[in-house]
């Protein structure tokens, strides 16, 4: 590790002198550090969608060291999200504003119905355990078409299509992919759609997004290590429908969504009749926002959840929700913003979650701040009812609740320089996870008591200008878990990175763009692994063709137990725009 740093500080400092500084923007996956935030967020900007190597849009919240995005094979095949060693059943996922975490499980939280033409960016909110991914605006005119190709025959092809309709602006995106995997029984074919109209006149405005995901693919070992042939089918919709409206001193949003999702999922695909499930969700619900002049705001929501399952039979359960609080408030060096709520849950009546940020200006160039959030996590309908050879749900189930707090810094003393850095602790009790005493026993789902998560984030990050090197940043997050749990065998809670660092260099020479990052972990009880990413661009007018890779070094590791990580993969795209 020493040699590592005296080369990247030489490295550094050669350039040092070759480049001018500019005003500091926004680099590679953080928001510039003064905004007036008072909690720690990290950002994928439309500059990060555009340059940085990946597979699918959920696989960038990977270049956060706050994350850890466990997939079972990219593409967006299926991934499981942790914000500071959360499990993926804790991550709460919204798209256009709307939750879209999965009741089934949490498994299928992260299929995102879009294309890389229909995000503008993605906020990470580290101590809420939040994800947003946020949509781009359709527009008047536009054409891109993609094409790509690349190691086990994997073919992709996207088109996406802006234009008017009368007063309305409206976007269709398409795409395609399909490979034979890079080990068996993990091929797929995924097909994504969206369609986003807007319209917008005087004060008023109405909006409609519909997005599909179809996901077809050989799952091996992703549920168990028993079943090395397991296959699934997954569909999802989701609508959208949204009526703005400015009334000067107030405004008001109402939103009607609607997610259906279905999977079939086989246990052996050479035997289908060994084992075979069926599973329908459906999650709907209305969303009222009023906000006012004063920065008050109120959240009225109602939401209904059904499952029919083969395995977890059928169920509904409703939530309706009160949020209250003001949004961002500065007085003199001070920032301000809270609110706090209630939801009624069907079983688990009321159910109570806050949020309250601080910040000072101790300078104009460096901010402290801090953040609490208390949290509570309903279990999902397999973590109640399912049932198989080598798990076991439980109906007794109780909420999990946590208090999350968060105290940091933003420091950005030089316009090419910035510097932010927080500690964090989650404290957290009836922690539900899968669990065994001994490993001839089947998972059962429990709460397994109280767990203190702690830990500390750092980020520093350069920008030059008129240099090879434009960007440079290091993110590293350390984090250890007290280990309170009875049982033996944790499937989730404990299988978490104790260091996780990500280093990502950007370079722009005579139009040649490169994006090379590192991604160094170590499980805390796994073997540590290092892979490298790279993406190399040039765009000549219109067209611009691009190679990419993932795991370019091809390390064997495991990114969950039992199940190896990606292999090395690249691709080849070209892509014209007009």
């Amino acid at each position: 590790m020493k040699k590592s740093a005296i080369f990247l500080l030489t490295f550094l400092c050669s350039f040092y002198g070759l480049c001018e500084t500019v005003v500091l923007e926004p680099i590679t996956i953080t928001k510039s550090y003064l905004d007036s935030a008072t909690e720690s967020v990290d950002d994928i900007s439309s500059e990060d969608i555009k340059n940085l190597p990946y597979t699918c849009l959920e696989e960038l919240l990977d270049y956060s060291s706050s994350t850890n995005l466990k997939e079972r094979a990219p593409f967006g095949v299926q991934q499981d999200l942790s914000i500071r060693g959360s499990v993926f059943e804790d991550a709460y996922v919204t798209l256009g504003g709307v939750k879209i975490n999965d009741p089934q499980t949490g498994h299928f939280t992260l299929e995102i119905p879009l294309t890389s033409a229909d995000l503008e960016e993605i906020d990470i909110y580290k101590n809420s355990q939040r994800v947003d991914f946020k949509l781009k605006a359709p527009q008047d005119r536009g054409v891109l078409l993609k094409s790509s190709f690349g190691q086990y025959a994997l073919w992709e092809n996207l088109m996406s299509i802006n234009f008017p309709i009368l007063d309305t602006k409206n976007r269709l995106s398409i795409e395609h992919k399909i490979s034979k995997g890079s080990r068996a029984d993990t091929d797929f074919e995924i097909y994504n759609f969206s369609y986003h109209n807007l319209w917008k006149i005087d004060k008023n405005d109405l909006e409609f997004l519909f997005g599909q995901t179809k996901r077809d693919f050989g799952a091996d070992s992703f549920y168990s290590s028993r079943f090395r042939q397991e296959e699934e089918h997954i569909n999802q919709r989701f609508f959208l429908g949204r009526f703005g409206f400015d009334g000067g001193n107030f405004k008001l949003n109402n939103t009607a969504y609607l997610r259906r999702h279905s999977d079939k999922f086989i246990l052996d695909r050479t035997n289908p009749t060994l084992s075979t499930n069926y599973h329908k969700t459906y999650v709907y619900g209305l969303k009222e926002e009023l906000s006012f002049s004063n920065d008050l705001f109120v959240n009225l929501n109602i939401e209904q959840e059904k499952i029919d399952s083969t395995n977890l039979s059928k169920h509904t359960r409703l939530r309706k929700g009160i949020l209250l609080g003001t949004t961002e408030k500065q007085f003199g060096k001070f920032l301000v913003e809270f609110n706090a709520g209630t939801d009624y849950y069907s079983k688990w009546n009321y159910l109570e979650n806050a949020h309250l940020g601080t910040g000072y200006f101790l300078k104009d160039d460096f901010k402290l701040r801090f953040s609490y959030d208390r949290l509570w996590r309903a279990p999902s309908f397999t973590e109640l009812y399912y049932s198989d050879a080598a798990n076991r749900g439980n109906p007794d189930l109780g909420i999990q609740r946590s208090n999350n707090f968060d105290l940091g810094f933003d420091f950005s003393p030089k316009e090419f320089f910035s510097l932010s850095s927080s500690v964090f602790l989650r404290d957290q009790y009836n922690t539900i996870d899968w669990v065994r005493s001994n490993q001839a026993d089947v998972w059962q789902a429990q709460n397994v008591g109280g767990i203190k998560a702690y830990g500390i984030d750092i980020l520093p990050q350069l920008k030059f200008k008129d240099c090879i090197l434009e960007k440079f940043s290091v993110g590293y997050t350390y984090l250890t878990l007290d280990k309170a749990s009875p049982f033996a065998y944790s499937k989730y809670v404990f299988d978490y990175d104790r260091h996780k660092v990500i280093t990502s260099f950007g370079f722009n020479y005579k139009g040649y763009r490169a994006n090379f990052i590192s991604n160094f972990s170590k499980p805390v009880d796994r073997k540590k692994y290092v892979t490298f990413d790279l993406k190399l661009e040039k765009k000549l007018r219109d067209f611009t063709l691009a190679l990419e890779g993932i795991n370019i070094l091809n390390k064997s590791y495991e990114e969950l137990k039992d199940i190896d990580g990606s292999k090395r993969w690249y691709k080849l795209s070209a892509s014209y725009e007009f």
